[in-house]
């Protein structure tokens, strides 16, 4: 309180530099504020981001290991024929239906010992 009090005295003989320091007092809360606002404001945003955005992964370095060189392109030209086999042919994804109606279809080719 003391220091408040001689900070006054101090701006009421300087007049020049009562204006400095009410500029500074305010560029220092403006800063502090600001500062605070803008941290929570990004994270508010990132949290929705991250709750509103699909998840969605490449397929492509799922598959590397999975493939001969030169039939990837065969192989998720399949996939997305099992995409759009079902009623909704302009679905982005593959249902868990297709999923197992690709299972039965591999069953069925075993059975018969095709290759």
């Amino acid at each position: 309180m003391d220091e408040l009090k001689l900070l006054i005295e101090m701006v009421a003989n300087l007049p020049s530099m009562a204006l400095w320091v009410l500029v500074g007092f305010w560029a220092y809360k403006v800063i502090c504020i600001g500062s605070i606002y803008g941290v929570i404001r990004l994270a508010i945003t990132k949290a929705h981001d991250w709750l509103s955005n699909p998840r969605s992964k490449e397929i492509r370095p799922l598959l590397e290991g999975l493939v001969i060189s030169g039939e990837m392109e065969e192989l998720i030209r399949q996939l997305k024929r099992i995409r759009n086999k079902g009623f909704n042919s302009n679905s982005s994804y593959i249902h868990g239906s297709d999923v197992e109606w690709l299972s039965q279809a591999i069953d069925e080719k075993i059975a018969k010992g095709e290759k």
